[in-house]
C-alpha cells in the first residue's frame, strides 16, 4: 500500500469516527420519557377500576366473564386460537366489545392491511371513550411509521410508547454504529388485554403474514384466549413495561412532518383498495373472518369452551433490556423452577430452535434416561432466518443418536383438516412455523413468545403461561406423529452417520438422502456460519 493510500485510509477512518461521535453527541434519548398527557391517560385507566361496584361497568362482556370467573375464583380459563383468521377476528371483535380500556404490547406491528385494520378498530374504540395504550418494540419501525403512530396518538384517548427506542429515527442504520449493544436487546412480548377481563397472548405479531393473509408467505402460529385469575398478572406485567423509563412516548421521539396531516383515518391507505376482482390481495379474508366469527355472542352467552385450570404467568422483568436485573430472574429460570425436569415426555414446537451445546447435552441425557422427546422446528426452506438454521442443524446427529425425534416443517405445508391439531397453515407459496409452545410430561404446557434459543433466554424479554392441563398436554404430544408427514419431514439418522428426510408427497412416502432444497452454496454458507461463535446472538 502506498503512503498516499495509507494516509487516505487513516483520514477516512478519522472522518468516519468523527462523524459517528458527532452524531452520537448531537442525538440522544429524551430525558423525560413520559409526557404529562400520557401519564394522565394512565391515571384515568387506574381510576376506572377503583370503583368496581359501579353499575356502569357491568357490560355484557364483563358480566359474562365475571360470572364464569366467580365460579372458578382461583383458576384461569383458556381457549386456543389456532388459525390466523380466528386470531384476527378475536382481536378485532374484542376491541369492538371493549368499553373501558385496551392495552396492547407487541414486538412487530406492520403498517399493512392487518395492522391498519386493527389500528382503525382501536381508533374507533377510542372514539367511543375507550382508553387505548399501545406499547411497541422499535426494531421493526421506520420514520414513516413514526408519522403514522403520531397521527394515531393524536387522539385524546390514545397513547403510544416505544420501548428501548433507536436514537436515529431518520437514518436507522446509524443506530448500529452508535447504539450497540443496547439496541440488540428487544421486547419480544405479545399481548392484548380488554377491560382487564380477557386477554390474548401467544406467538403472533400483528401483520398480514402472521394473520394468514399474505400471498407470498405466512406463519403457522398459536395464540391462547385467557380469562380468570391469570389476566391480572398479565395486566400487571403490561403496567411494569408501560411505566418503565425505557418506554418513551412517541411524541418525545419524533415530530410531525410539515407535509403530514394529523387526520388518522384519512391516512389508512391500505384500506381503500379496490376489492373487485382482486380477492387475493384484498381485505376479503379479514372481512370474512369477522363475519364468520361468533366470538362476541359466544362470550356473552358463555359458549366459548374455556377449560378452567391452574396457570402460572411468566414474564421477563423489563430491566432485562437494560441489564439492570439479575439473570436468575429471567423467564428461562422461572421455567426451569416451575417445570422441573421431565420424567416421561417432552414435546417442543419452536420456530427458532437453537439448543446450544449445553442444551443438547441436557436433551441427550433426558432421552438416554427414557424421556420421550419430540421436536418440531422449521426446515431450511421454511425458516425466515438462515443463521438460526445453522445454529440448529449442526446438533441434529447428536440429538437423533440419543433417540430424540425431529420434525421439520415444510415451506409447502398444507392445511391440516383434523380438529385435534393445535396449529394449521393455509396452503400458500411459503409457510413458516412461528409457534412457541412445549409440553412437559402429562400435565404442563407452555404457550407464549419464548423460543428455545439463546436470544429468548438471555437477550430479549419474553412472556407466556404454563397451563396445567392433561388434555392439552395430550393434544400437543399427539400433534407430533407420523400424521405430520404431509406437512413436515422427519429427520432420521442412518448407521453410517448420514441423515435422511422422510415425508409424504401425493400420498406416497418420499425419502431424501440430502437436506431438501439446500443447494451447494447454501450448504457451504450454513457450514461456515456453524463455525462462527454466534449462537448467543440467535
Amino acid at each position: 500500500m502506498s503512503l498516499f493510500s495509507l494516509e487516505s485510509s487513516h483520514l477516512l477512518l478519522s472522518l468516519t469516527l468523527g462523524l459517528t461521535l458527532a452524531l452520537s453527541a448531537c442525538q440522544s434519548l429524551p430525558k423525560q420519557p413520559h409526557l404529562p398527557e400520557s401519564q394522565a391517560l394512565s391515571e384515568r385507566v387506574h381510576e376506572l377500576y377503583q370503583n368496581d361496584n359501579s353499575e356502569t361497568i357491568q357490560t355484557d362482556l364483563v358480566s359474562a366473564i365475571s360470572a364464569q370467573s366467580d365460579i372458578h375464583p382461583d383458576l384461569s380459563g383458556y381457549h386456543p386460537i389456532v388459525t390466523g383468521a380466528n386470531a384476527f377476528a378475536a382481536r378485532s371483535i374484542l376491541t369492538d366489545m371493549a368499553t373501558r380500556n385496551i392495552d396492547a404490547q407487541y414486538y412487530i406491528w406492520h403498517n399493512d392491511q392487518a395492522g391498519q385494520l386493527l389500528l382503525k378498530d382501536l381508533w374507533d374504540a377510542a372514539e367511543r371513550g375507550v382508553i387505548v395504550r399501545l406499547l411497541l418494540d422499535d426494531f421493526n419501525n421506520s420514520a414513516k411509521f413514526d408519522q403514522h403512530l403520531l397521527r394515531f396518538a393524536s387522539h385524546p384517548n390514545i397513547a403510544v410508547r416505544i420501548i428501548n427506542p433507536l436514537m436515529h429515527r431518520k437514518i436507522p442504520t446509524l443506530n448500529y454504529v452508535t447504539g450497540l449493544p443496547r439496541i440488540n436487546r428487544r421486547m419480544h412480548n405479545k399481548s392484548m388485554t380488554f377491560d382487564k377481563q380477557i386477554t390474548i397472548i401467544g406467538g403472533r405479531n400483528i401483520g398480514n403474514e402472521y394473520l394468514s393473509n399474505d400471498q407470498s408467505s405466512q406463519f403457522a402460529d398459536l395464540d391462547v384466549l385467557l380469562i380468570g385469575k391469570v389476566v391480572a398478572d398479565i395486566d400487571n406485567s403490561f403496567d411494569s413495561y408501560w411505566s418503565s423509563s425505557l418506554s418513551f412516548d412517541i411524541e418525545t421521539l419524533a415530530k410531525v412532518d410539515k407535509d403530514v396531516t394529523l387526520n388518522f383515518p384519512a391516512a389508512l391507505d391500505k384500506l381503500g383498495l379496490d376489492e373487485e376482482n382482486n380477492e387475493g390481495s384484498s381485505l376479503t379474508v379479514y372481512k370474512a373472518a369477522i363475519k364468520d366469527s361468533t366470538i362476541d355472542s359466544d362470550l356473552i352467552n358463555k359458549r366459548v369452551p374455556f377449560r378452567w385450570t391452574d396457570m402460572q404467568f411468566l414474564s421477563d422483568d423489563v430491566g432485562k433490556l437494560s441489564k439492570s436485573v439479575p439473570t436468575d430472574s429471567n423467564l428461562v429460570h422461572q421455567l426451569r423452577t416451575l417445570l422441573g425436569s421431565p420424567t416421561k415426555k417432552l414435546t417442543i414446537i419452536s420456530s427458532y430452535f437453537v439448543p446450544t451445546k449445553d442444551g443438547v447435552d441436557t436433551l441427550v441425557k433426558l432421552a438416554e434416561s427414557g424421556v420421550d422427546i419430540k421436536i418440531l422446528t422449521n426446515s431450511f426452506d421454511a425458516t425466515d432466518v438462515t443463521a438460526v438454521h445453522s445454529g440448529y442443524s449442526q446438533w441434529r446427529p447428536n440429538l437423533l443418536r440419543s433417540g430424540v425425534k425431529i420434525y421439520e416443517l415444510k415451506s409447502t405445508a398444507a392445511e391440516e383438516k383434523r380438529d385435534n391439531k393445535l396449529w394449521r397453515a393455509r396452503s400458500q407459496s411459503s409457510t413458516s412455523l412461528h409457534a412457541k409452545t412445549f409440553a412437559v410430561d402429562d400435565y404442563q404446557v407452555f404457550i407464549g413468545s419464548y423460543n428455545v434459543d439463546p436470544r429468548s433466554a438471555n437477550i430479549n424479554t419474553e412472556m407466556g403461561v404454563i397451563i396445567n392441563d392433561d388434555e392439552l398436554a395430550k393434544q400437543l404430544h399427539g400433534a407430533l406423529s407420523d400424521d405430520l408427514l404431509n406437512q413436515a419431514y422427519e429427520v432420521k439418522l442412518l448407521d453410517d452417520g448420514s441423515l435422511q428426510w422422510h415425508t409424504m408427497e401425493n400420498d406416497k412416502e418420499v425419502v431424501y438422502d440430502s437436506e431438501p432444497k439446500v443447494g451447494i452454496s447454501d450448504h457451504v454458507w450454513l457450514t461456515i456460519m456453524s463455525w462462527l461463535p454466534i449462537d448467543w446472538l440467535l
